[in-house]
């Protein structure tokens, strides 16, 4: 046997394992996603399990005489309230009667002597024609995007003996979907 032959035909059987070896496979890969109806509440403000939505502040009033006084939440983690809901899903946005309702008016009461209340009502639109309580739902069908809901508040002018204070009041709010 030629010297120079044997390391060629060693080395040929060297990288003969290593071209042997090489294959393709091919195959699939099952890719699934359920979306289901459902909303996200977004909320920067947990108590206690709670979300807090925040206030509806009528500021300072001087006297209620025979005008309105209104007011409205401003924005996503001030009142308002705001979530996004896959598209097409149905829910249901409702106010009760807050602490101090007294059968036909929701109330607010004095902090010094509750006793003393004020009066008020809430509203799903800003002309303050629609009122928003639990018998009387914002109800909507989502766009899949996120929306925010402010809360319209008016105290009714010509509220006679009210006396000076802090008022205040606490409505329970129930997202369903």
């Amino acid at each position: 046997m030629n010297k120079l032959n044997f390391p060629l035909v060693s080395l040929f059987f060297l990288l003969l394992p290593g071209l042997a070896s090489a294959a393709t496979v091919n195959g699939t890969l099952g890719v699934t996603a359920e979306v289901g109806a459902g909303c996200q509440v977004n909320a920067s403000n947990v108590v206690g399990g709670s979300v807090v939505f925040g206030d509806l502040n009528f500021g300072s009033i001087n006297t209620l005489n025979a005008q309105n006084i209104d007011g409205q939440t401003a924005g996503a983690g001030n009142g308002s309230i705001e979530m996004e809901c896959s598209d097409g899903t149905q829910f249901t946005i409702a106010l009760d009667n807050g602490l101090y309702f007294d059968g036909a008016t929701r109330a607010m009461a004095n902090g010094a002597d509750p006793s003393e209340l004020l009066n008020y009502a809430l509203y799903q639109d800003a002309a303050r024609t629609v009122p928003w309580t639990s018998a009387s739902p914002l109800t909507g069908t989502a766009s899949g995007i996120s929306q925010v809901y402010p809360i319209y508040g008016r105290i009714p002018g010509g509220q006679a003996g009210v006396a000076s204070g802090s008022y205040s009041d606490t409505v329970q709010v129930t997202i369903s979907w």
